[in-house]
C-alpha cells in the first residue's frame, strides 16, 4: 500500500483498515493464486475472511458487524478483490440481499440474517435474471403465490454469481399480474430462499470468463414453500427493494474489480525492466511508456471517481449517475486495460503463465454482468433528464445582434393570445433556434395566457398551414414550428436576416 493509495477524504479508521486489509491480501494472495489456478473453490481462504470480520464489513455492529460504511466496505471489497479466486463469492455476498435488509428488513430479519452474513456463515447469492428476464429486471416470470403463512415459488433463475456454494438467495418474484400493478413496478416481491429448501435445487454450473473457479449457476423453483417471515418488505415492493440496493451493489462490484489492476501495473514495470528487445529494455521504448502511462490514467480515474461515489452514499446521498457511469467506464477501461497490458508483454501477454490476459476477459464480464454497459447509459441519460432538463432559453440581444442564454422575460410577454401574436412568438423563435420547434410551454413563458387558449390557436395556425405541429400517440400537440408561409406572414424578410459585422454591405444579396 502506497500513500497516494489513500483518498484525502479517508478518516484514520479508514487509513488503517486499508492498511490491515491490504495486508491480509499480501499475505494470503499465493494462496488465492493456487485455487485460481487449479479452479477450485478456496474455502480455507473464505474462512480466514469470515474470522476477520470482513464479510460483515457493511452491517453494523449491533447485527454482529464491523459498521464500515460504505466506503470502508469498498476499501475490503478492493483489497478482497486481488484475491481472484475468492473475488466473486465475496462480493456475492456482500450484495446478496444485504443492503435490501439492512433498509427493509424487520429487526427479527436483521438480527437473524445480518448476523449470518457478518459471521461468514451463509455465503449469499442474489437472483434477478432469468431467461425471461437480464437487462429487463422488471420482465421476472419466475412466481411467489401466497398460501396462508408461506409462499410458493415457481420459476427458474440463471446467471447466479456463487450460486454452486452460496446457502442463502435473495429472490424477486412476481406477486401480481395485475395490468396496473404491473405498470406502476408493483408486481415484485422480494424474499430470502435457504439452500435445502423442499423443491430448490441447481439445475445447471456454467462457467463464465475471468472467473473459470466460481460457478455461474441455473436455479429452478418447484412449488418451494418458504415461510412469510422470509418476505424481506412489503408485498409489491420488490423493484423499489431491488433498485434501492443497487448503488450499493455496484459500488462493492466496481471497486472489487479495480483490486487487482494496481498488482497488474507492478508486474508491468517488473517485467519491462527485465525484458530486452532490440538491445535495449522495452520499458526503454516509448510506445511501451505511453501505453503503460494510459493504464495507470485509467486506473487512478476510475478509483478515485468510484471511492468519491463511495463517500457520497455515505453522506446520504443516492449518486446514480456517476455510480453508473462509473460501472460503464470501469468495464470499458478494465478490458482496455487488459489488451495495453498484453500488447506490452507480447506473446508473453497472451499466455495463462501469467495474470493478464484475464482482465480482458474479467473486463469484458464487466461490461455485461451487474447491469450491462448499455443499461448504465440509459441509466445515465434518464436520470440526467431529471437533473438536466430545466427551463433553458436564449434571447435574440440587439446589443450583440446574436441569440444569447437569457433569464430577461420575452419581448411578447402580455400580448393577447390571438392567431397574430402567436405566429410572431413561433416565427421569432426561428430567427433564435433556426432548427429547433418550440413547446407548447415555450410558447406560454413567451406570450402568457392560459394552455388552452393556445391550443386552440395552434389548432387556428395549423390550418392555415402557418405552422408545423408533432403530435403524441393521443393527438395531443407536443411540438410547433413556423412553416415557411407563417414566417413571411408574421415578419418581413429582413427581420430574418443576419451577417457577421465583417460582411461588407455590397456583398449582401
Amino acid at each position: 500500500m502506497e500513500k497516494d493509495d489513500i483518498m484525502w477524504w479517508f478518516t484514520e479508521e479508514q487509513k488503517k483498515l486499508l492498511k490491515e486489509v491490504s495486508q491480509f491480501v499480501e499475505d494470503n494472495i499465493e494462496e488465492a493464486e493456487v485455487y485460481y489456478a487449479k479452479k477450485e473453490v478456496p474455502w480455507p481462504l473464505i474462512r480466514k475472511i469470515a474470522e476477520k470480520g470482513y464479510f460483515g464489513a457493511a452491517i453494523p455492529k449491533e447485527y454482529g458487524g464491523m459498521d464500515l460504511g460504505v466506503t470502508g466496505s469498498a476499501i475490503v471489497s478492493e483489497q478482497i478483490g486481488r484475491l481472484m479466486s475468492v473475488t466473486s463469492a465475496f462480493v456475492a455476498t456482500l450484495i446478496g440481499g444485504l443492503s435490501q435488509i439492512l433498509k427493509f428488513g424487520t429487526e427479527e430479519q436483521k438480527h437473524k440474517w445480518l448476523s449470518i452474513i457478518a459471521r461468514g456463515e451463509s455465503l449469499g447469492a442474489v437472483c434477478i435474471t432469468e431467461p425471461f428476464a437480464g437487462s429487463d429486471a422488471a420482465n421476472v416470470m419466475t412466481t411467489a403465490v401466497r398460501d396462508g403463512d408461506e409462499w410458493v415459488l415457481n420459476g427458474k433463475k440463471r446467471f447466479i454469481s456463487s450460486g454452486d456454494i452460496a446457502g442463502r438467495f435473495f429472490v424477486y418474484a412476481k406477486t401480481s399480474d395485475d395490468p396496473t400493478i404491473r405498470k406502476n413496478y408493483g408486481h415484485l416481491s422480494s424474499f430470502v430462499v435457504e439452500k435445502g429448501t423442499p423443491g430448490f435445487s441447481l439445475e445447471r454450473i456454467n462457467s463464465i470468463m475471468g472467473t473459470e473457479n466460481s460457478g455461474n449457476v441455473y436455479l429452478s423453483f418447484n412449488d418451494v414453500r418458504i415461510p412469510d417471515e422470509n418476505r424481506i418488505g412489503a408485498v409489491g415492493k420488490g423493484w423499489t427493494i431491488m433498485m434501492a440496493g443497487l448503488n450499493f451493489e455496484r459500488i462493492m462490484n466496481n471497486l472489487a474489480v479495480l483490486g487487482g489492476i494496481a498488482d497488474v501495473i507492478k508486474l508491468l514495470f517488473h517485467y519491462t525492466k527485465r525484458r530486452i528487445q532490440f538491445n535495449r529494455t522495452t520499458s526503454q521504448i516509448p510506445r511501451i511508456q505511453e501505453l503503460t502511462a494510459e493504464i495507470i490514467s485509467q486506473y487512478r480515474m476510475v478509483r478515485v471517481f468510484n471511492y468519491n461515489c463511495a463517500k457520497q452514499m455515505d453522506l446520504g446521498q443516492e449518486p446514480t449517475i456517476d455510480i453508473s457511469i462509473g460501472k460503464w467506464i470501469e468495464g470499458e477501461y478494465i478490458r482496455d486495460i487488459g489488451l495495453k497490458a498484453v500488447q506490452i508483454m507480447g506473446g508473453d501477454g497472451i499466455m495463462d503463465y501469467y495474470p493478464i490476459n484475464r482482465l480482458i476477459m474479467i473486463g469484458k464480464m464487466n461490461e455485461i454482468a451487474a447491469g450491462s454497459t448499455e443499461t448504465q447509459k440509459l441509466i445515465v441519460y434518464r436520470f440526467s433528464s431529471l437533473k438536466y432538463n430545466k427551463p433553458f432559453r436564449l434571447r435574440w440581444n440587439e446589443e450583440v445582434n446574436k441569440a444569447l442564454i437569457s433569464k430577461k422575460k420575452s419581448q411578447f410577454k402580455g400580448l393577447d393570445v390571438n392567431d397574430e401574436n402567436v405566429l410572431k412568438v413561433i416565427a421569432h423563435d426561428y430567427k433564435v433556434n433556426p432548427a429547433l420547434y418550440m413547446t407548447p410551454e415555450d410558447v406560454r413563458q413567451d406570450i402568457g395566457g392560459k394552455a388552452s387558449a393556445l391550443i386552440e390557436v395552434f389548432e387556428n395556425l395549423e390550418k392555415e398551414k402557418l405552422i408545423v405541429t408533432r403530435r403524441d400517440r393521443t393527438g395531443k400537440i407536443n411540438l410547433v414550428k413556423a412553416s415557411y408561409i407563417g414566417l413571411k406572414r408574421a415578419f418581413p424578410e429582413e427581420y430574418y436576416r443576419w451577417f457577421p459585422s465583417s460582411y461588407k454591405d455590397e456583398m449582401k444579396f
